[in-house]
């Protein structure tokens, strides 16, 4: 059954979307802000455009890069997907982005020791981490809870997936420290990145996106959609790979060729993926979720809903 007009799930489910979209927007404002700012202080051949978005955690911008990364990774968390593999794909892409907003890119220390914004960082990734393993653990109880029959079926697996990689990070945070520092922003980026791919694969091999003949669509058709998403997908895929390929290389043979390759992956990804949840708002403005995901969860009797 479709949402009726003026339902306020739909508009909740409007306002998670637009709401993505917005603060992408916030965060190219604010990095062409201040990549204008820094090409008009600094000197002829002084780094003013940084290596890769994420470098900006260590600037003015600090505040804006982490802001909005959270707040994207709380709405694909809030998002309902698809039951099944897109769900899982959108709560573990909004974990890796708020991950990726905590735990910053790995700088030098000669890089830091004149910027405010570089302080600290072991004791703020350790406590901002930590915090979120432990409210993550009550909520991964709290979810699990209405589903515990499942952990013994093939139907937990989602639950046993969840609960591994938070059982993974703490292991790693706590056991090494110093790893955990120089790669796990990476590791959290390229996890986002590929959860948003598959996501957009998904969205274009769905068939059943409404559930009534009455529900439509709006902007395009079903199949039209399709379409757009798989090519999305692929897009994405290709300059995830080629892009990473071509970083690593020149960074090896020719590093002072074109620093800056992985800032141009990163905002390449982020402007398809912008692009893509663009195309989804407007595809199920009218019905909120596709009809995969409003089927409705199994019930144990005795339970009491979250």
């Amino acid at each position: 059954m479709g949402i009726k007009q003026g339902d306020p799930v739909r508009l909740t489910y409007r306002y998670l979307r637009v709401a993505i979209v917005a603060v992408v927007l916030v965060l190219f404002v604010s990095l062409t802000m201040q990549i204008v700012a820094d090409h008009g202080r600094l000197g002829s051949g002084e780094e003013w455009w940084h290596a890769s978005i994420s470098a900006y955690f260590y600037s003015p911008v600090q505040s804006i890069f982490v802001g909005t990364l959270v707040a994207i990774g709380t709405c694909l968390i809030a998002i309902k997907g698809r039951r099944g593999a897109e769900e899982v794909l959108l709560n573990f892409a909004g974990m890796s982005a708020v991950a990726v907003a905590l735990i910053p890119t790995p700088l030098d220390a000669a890089m830091c020791t004149a910027e405010p914004y570089c302080l600290d960082v072991p004791e703020r990734v350790g406590n901002n981490v930590g915090t979120l393993l432990v409210v993550g653990g009550v909520v991964l109880l709290l979810s699990t809870w209405p589903r515990r029959r499942d952990l013994g079926r093939r139907a937990g697996w989602d639950l046993w997936l969840t609960w591994v990689a938070w059982a993974g990070t703490g292991i790693w945070l706590l056991a090494w420290p110093a790893s955990f520092l120089t790669s796990a922003h990476y590791s959290a980026a390229v996890l986002l990145f590929a959860c948003l791919v598959a996501v957009a694969w998904i969205n274009g091999s769905d068939h059943a996106v409404t559930a009534q003949a009455l529900e439509r669509l709006r902007g395009m058709s079903a199949r039209a959609y399709r379409v757009w998403y798989r090519w999305i997908a692929v897009v994405m895929a290709a300059v995830l790979v080629v892009g990473l390929a071509t970083m690593v290389i020149l960074d090896r043979y020719l590093p002072d060729l074109f620093p800056q390759t992985l800032f141009v992956v990163e905002a390449v990804m982020m402007l398809i993926f912008a692009l893509f949840w663009v195309l989804q708002t407007i595809e199920f403005w009218d019905i909120g979720l596709p009809a995969r995901a409003r089927v409705q969860d199994r019930k144990i009797p005795g339970d009491t809903p979250l």
